[in-house]
């Protein structure tokens, strides 16, 4: 399983450490300039540059695509420029809001009476980057290490105060050179995963520093950090790759923002502080601890979402409490399962390569796909209910031992209560040896 893992991650891993390393660098020149949205917007403009030369009839992933979304981004990097001189009374940001919205309505409208038009805004939005090629990550590296090498020689050109002319072409500069990268990254990863990239390692790194350098070397770090859990979490799962990589990224500005709430300057020693945020985790571990074991209790074949965490981090765990031929049949169908869910996943690959590239299937291979697709499905929900009924069974049985274990763990992290118990107990025996 680890060897098929790796085998179809490796692609897209390389993919996206190389839109980190790119983006993060933009990323905290974007903060810098105040304008959050332009990636997003400029993205969206790519998309209707893709858009329009879909419905042309381009295949999506043609030099012809590509040049529709390049010359559209352009056009938009050319009003972002000039958008400074009016935005003494309208904030910048604001326009650039609307250029997303009149983009994403403008594709809405294109796709609206097309055939796979509902496919294609789904496929612009989240991308596909399982099925991204070896030819076009080594194409983006010359592209991406020219205009990082670009923007790192002019960087304080970017960062200075210009007026009149200078200000447009240098603006018009960055837009420009930022829409390509933005143009090449949409293709793809998709708007939603690309503005990710962009916005939250350069995040972290200016929440947790000062110097650029510094940023950018948090940002990176945060950034593959970030890429390789959404990756193995979205093929551990089986969820849409893009979508989960975006909540991956979310959720690490979170934790980094709360541990710089309770690590960062503020009332207090650094040990105070990290004894705070030490006592916070217990009583979070506790009151879960706590909460799960009751409900084991309660509806031991109601979902249990720590359990099945434990579970998924350690599958052995669930030879405990399952009886030798329960956790045989449980595994059995989960490899039957797996089996189905890998060669639907190869199926659904091999159209959506085709469709990419433009090479059409004929009738009777789509019809062969569809079947074979729908029984692979129908297997696996099969095999996936004999699982999670042995499952429920095996856990109605520990109910009591397994909840009030889970409890009893509960208690003793929380902060207080058993120190408490302690403490009350060698009262209780000091009073017993006065009375004697």
């Amino acid at each position: 399983m680890f060897a098929d893992a790796a085998a179809l991650l490796a692609l897209p891993l390389a993919a996206s450490l190389l839109l980190v390393a790119i983006h993060t660098a933009l990323g905290i020149q974007v903060l810098a300039r105040g304008v959050i949205f332009v990636d997003l917007a400029l993205a969206q403009v790519a998309a209707l540059g893709a858009t329009v030369a879909f419905m042309l009839g381009h295949p999506v992933a043609s030099p012809a695509t590509f040049g529709y979304s390049l010359a559209f981004t352009f056009a938009a990097a050319l009003v972002l420029a000039s958008s400074r001189a009016w935005s003494t009374r309208i904030p910048q940001e604001a326009l650039i809001g609307v250029l997303y919205v009149v983009a994403a309505a403008a594709a809405f409208l294109l796709v609206d009476k097309a055939p796979q038009g509902a496919e294609h805004i789904r496929q612009i939005l989240t991308g596909n980057i399982l099925t991204v090629g070896a030819a076009e990550v080594l194409a983006l590296v010359p592209l991406y290490a020219a205009i990082g090498a670009l923007h790192w020689a002019v960087r304080r050109r970017f960062a200075a105060h210009h007026d009149g002319a200078q200000r447009w072409a240098w603006d018009l500069l960055f837009y420009a050179s930022f829409g390509v990268v933005v143009t090449s990254s949409v293709a793809l990863a998709g708007v939603l995963l690309v503005f990710a990239f962009l916005i939250v390692p350069a995040a972290i790194g200016v929440l947790w520093a000062d110097r650029p350098r510094l940023q950018l070397a948090i940002g990176w770090a945060a950034g593959v950090l970030a890429s390789v859990v959404g990756l193995a979490l979205s093929y551990a799962a089986d969820l849409p790759t893009g979508a989960a990589m975006v909540c991956t990224f979310g959720a690490a500005l979170a934790l980094a923002g709360g541990l710089r709430s309770a690590l960062g300057p503020g009332h207090g020693s650094w040990r105070g502080r990290i004894g705070k945020v030490s006592r916070s985790l217990r009583y979070a571990i506790g009151g879960v601890l706590i909460g799960s074991g009751l409900w084991l209790m309660v509806a031991p074949r109601a979902d249990q979402p720590l359990l099945d965490a434990v579970e998924f981090a350690a599958p052995g765990v669930r030879h405990v409490y399952m009886t030798r031929p329960q956790a045989a049949a449980y595994d059995d169908a989960a490899a039957h399962a797996h089996r189905y869910a890998r060669e639907a996943e190869r199926l659904d690959q091999r159209e959506a390569r085709s469709r990419f590239e433009g090479r059409s299937l004929d009738d009777d291979e789509v019809r062969r796909i569809s079947s074979f697709l729908k029984s692979y499905g129908e297997m696996q929900k099969g095999e996936r209910f004999v699982m999670a009924e042995i499952r429920a069974r095996a856990r109605e049985r520990a109910r009591w031992w397994a909840g009030g274990l889970a409890l009893a763990l509960g208690v003793v992290v929380v902060p207080g209560v058993w120190g408490g118990v302690l403490r009350r107990h060698a009262r209780r025996r000091g009073r017993a040896r006065l009375c004697i």
